[in-house]
């Protein structure tokens, strides 16, 4: 064991004995991202080593928001509608992947198939993007799809089980049928 006096943040040893003893603490393995920083504190009448994670880059507020960011990737699109500012912003030629959320002029978009985005906007991609929507509510009612009706963008409708929002303005496709898969985004599948 070591002996030192502690005096302004700084440990001095003592060759002779005198002082405090000095608790060490094993150095933590830091992940990618991080190193690690070492300080003492003096209290119950010892000198303590205390081991600090700290980011490599950035502030402690940029590492919460991108644990935030890592931690928002996982909730549901309900959820998720709640903090759209946990988002990346949406960027072309970004290689997404199927699920990816992304957020565009306010409006949060999840990537249908995985893709590299070519268009300048998701709501012009269709075929790779579709609106996050709320989930539809027990109770809610949806009517079912009718055959020859066009339907607008984010009209709602039930077929087969399941409820269907229209991805496209004009849609007269059929949901859940074959070559559908571009027109119409399942919200709520049957139970």
């Amino acid at each position: 064991m070591f002996y030192g006096q502690f005096v302004s943040g700084a440990v001095y040893l003592t060759t002779d004995g005198s002082g405090l003893p000095i608790h060490e603490a094993a150095e933590p393995s830091p992940g990618a991202g991080y190193h690690t920083s070492l300080a003492y504190e003096q209290h119950d009448g010892a000198i303590w080593q205390v081991w600090t994670l700290v980011p490599d880059a950035g502030t402690p507020q940029d590492a919460a928001l991108m644990l935030a960011q890592i931690q928002a990737a996982a909730l549901s699109d309900d959820d998720a509608l709640k903090v759209p500012a946990l988002f990346q912003l949406y960027e072309q030629g970004h290689v997404y992947a199927q699920g990816d959320r992304v957020l565009w002029q306010g409006v949060l978009y999840k990537a249908i198939s995985g893709h590299t985005a070519t268009s300048t906007d998701p709501s012009f991609d269709p075929r790779h993007w579709s609106k996050v929507v709320p989930s539809t509510g027990v109770g809610e009612e949806v009517a079912e799809w009718v055959s020859g009706k066009t339907y607008a963008k984010g009209d709602r409708v039930t077929k087969y089980g399941s409820v269907y929002e229209s991805l496209v303005d004009g849609n007269t496709l059929e949901p859940g049928s074959f070559g559908s898969d571009g027109a119409w985004a399942i919200v709520a599948g049957s139970n």
